[in-house]
């Protein structure tokens, strides 16, 4: 059996960090751009498809794809520009987002792959704000919807409150992708945004009774569970110091995503049969590699080496 492989698509942009308001570190980002580099450092075969700008911005986004192994060649490039985030971080808040992106090769892409490029078992993760801005958002959940029948979609919605306030489409959308998604990733803080006043269990066993078959919620320092329709699982958080939080979803998403095709448990009827067991291993995996980030600034995912290093010396 072919191992299978990953596609994201999605944001691919220019973070500008900032932990005092005044001085800013530029930093490539963007949630399955991010998520696509920690499942390559995870080992997996990935791809990143989401549109890459011929500003000097997206030439730094190409040699960072470039040198985390990620595979670029399906990504459709833009003349128009990069979009540009901007992020304060602190020890006491989670961080707070801004971001432009009006006329830019995000908000305007139009993904798409060569015939039969994609085979049976491959996922396709999508998500965060390339899903909020029309009409780059509609593009992507046709793109998306026209093959979840062929791979196993994934959504990571990292939910950015300040770019959906007033978009009625977003919540619609989300509810289409969830309940045709293989794969939910999803914070409590996005849930919390998402369905208000719902329990992590509630939300889990919805999903799964509409066609879902793996949710993983996670929870900051507090850890992460997962569910399928036959087992669930959870592991503690991991205490970091130094560093920042930025790209611990995508770090996690990246290396849940990495031990399913390594474990070539992608397909439906896979991600339906694995047990306690294997869904500890995925996660426990994933909540090293996460912490180890956030021991620096910025996403930075560790190889696989590192994580296995480091929870070999546990």
């Amino acid at each position: 059996m072919m191992q299978p492989r990953i596609f994201f698509c999605g944001e691919a942009l220019i973070d500008f960090i900032t932990s005092d308001g005044n001085n800013y570190r530029a930093a490539t980002g963007g949630s399955p751009f991010n998520a696509a580099k920690a499942a390559s450092m995870a080992g997996a075969d990935c791809y990143f498809c989401g549109a890459i700008s011929n500003d000097l911005f997206g030439e730094k986004i190409q040699l960072d794809l470039r040198k985390y192994g990620v595979d670029s060649s399906f990504a459709p490039r833009s003349d128009l520009p990069t979009v540009l985030g901007f992020i304060q971080v602190s020890d006491s808040e989670h961080p707070r987002y801004a971001f432009f992106d009006r006329d830019s090769g995000m908000v305007n892409i139009d993904p798409s792959l060569p015939k039969d490029t994609l085979r049976d078992g491959d996922v396709l993760g999508i998500g965060s704000i390339s899903l909020i801005v029309s009409p780059g958002a509609d593009r992507i959940e046709q793109f998306a919807l026209a093959h979840a029948r062929t791979v196993s979609l994934a959504l990571d919605p990292n939910v950015r409150p300040g770019m959906i306030k007033g978009c009625k489409k977003w919540h619609p959308r989300m509810q289409r992708l969830m309940e045709a998604s293989a794969i939910v990733k999803i914070s409590t803080e996005d849930l919390e945004f998402f369905a208000p006043g719902l329990s992590h269990v509630n939300f889990a066993e919805d999903l799964l009774g509409r066609g879902t078959n793996l949710v993983i919620i996670t929870d900051g320092e507090n850890g992460l569970a997962a569910w399928n329709q036959s087992s669930t699982a959870a592991v503690s958080g991991i205490f970091a110091e130094g560093g920042d939080t930025v790209g611990a979803g995508d770090t996690i998403m990246g290396y849940c995503l990495a031990w399913l095709t390594a474990n070539c448990s992608t397909r439906r009827s896979d991600l339906v049969s694995l047990k306690e067991k294997d869904l500890i291993e995925m996660l426990d995996q994933a909540n090293c590699a996460a912490a180890i980030n956030c021991e620096s600034v910025g996403c930075r995912p560790p190889s696989r080496e590192t994580v296995e290093k480091r929870m070999n010396n546990r």
